[in-house]
Order: structure tokens, then sequence, then C-alpha cells
């Protein structure tokens, strides 16, 4: 049923190698591993922790379409006249300035303004069902027009490749 189920999206994915790692890497995600990083995961599915790291940080795929097909599995198979939209806000405390979109914010989570980053989630929920379908994170003004802060922070991404 897995191998039936990745198949929806194996053409999202370039290659072979690919399509290879993504169902090594879900196989992880659904295993009994009690602490799923990419280390144990790829010792657990037969590869190289290296080449799955690499998988998740540089192999092309359609990252939007992945999504879409996502959508549209839940959309036909949870379908109930009763789903509703749940718009949710989160914040995650951080103690320093370099996160991208870090700022003093209110933090939602912990109920007070502080050095946070924070998130905006829809899900879908029935009675029955609930399942995150879309997630952004929310870049503070400053963030978004300081030139400066992201050109640093794009090089400092690019060099640790």
């Amino acid at each position: 049923m897995l191998a039936q189920f990745l198949a929806l999206f194996a053409d999202c994915f370039h290659g072979v190698k690919g399509r290879r790692l993504f169902a090594a890497y879900v196989r992880g995600l659904l295993s009994e591993l009690q602490r799923k990083n990419v280390e144990a995961i790829a010792l657990k599915q037969g590869v190289a922790p290296r080449t799955l790291q690499r998988f998740l940080e540089s192999i092309k795929w359609d990252h939007d379409e992945v999504l879409r097909r996502c959508r549209k599995v839940v959309a036909s198979e949870q379908s109930d006249p009763e789903a509703i939209g749940v718009i949710d806000e989160t914040g995650t405390a951080k103690a320093g300035k370099e996160t991208v979109g870090v700022k003093r914010q209110y933090n939602g989570n912990r109920g007070k303004v502080e050095n946070a980053v924070v998130s905006v989630a829809l899900s879908f929920a029935t009675a029955t069902f609930q399942c995150l379908i879309a997630a952004r994170m929310y870049l503070p003004e400053d963030w978004a027009s300081d030139t400066l802060r992201r050109k640093k922070l794009m090089s400092q991404m690019i060099s640790s490749f």
C-alpha cells in the first residue's frame, strides 16, 4: 500500500535516485524508530546517512506539486460536508538574532512578547480526522525590508553547502 501511495508522487522527484531516497525517508518516518533523525532513518533503511542528508538538502523535486497532490488525496479520501479549515498562528521562542524571521514579537505559544519566530498554519478538520495542509513563516517587515541582512543570511546559507 505504501508503494502505491508513494507512486502518486514519483514524477515529482527527478531521477530514480531521488524517488528511491524519498521512499526510504518516508519508510523511516513511518517506522518504529524512537529517534527519527536523518542518521537513524538512513541506517535503518540501509542508506548512507550523508546521502539521505544530501537528498533532504539538495535533490530537486517539485515541492508545490507534492503539496497539491497531498491536498487532493485528503480532499478525496476525507471529504465531509462539515469539514472546516483551522487557521493557527504558532510562535517558537528564539534566543539569538540570526534565525530568519526572529524578532521581539508576540509569541502566542507562550502568551508574551519575546524573541520568537512565528508561522501561520492551515489545517483541514472533520469530526474524525485532521491534518496540516499549508504553513508559512511570518516574515516581519524589518526582515523583509533589510536588504543587507537578507544578503548576509543568503551568503551564510550558500557557504554552508
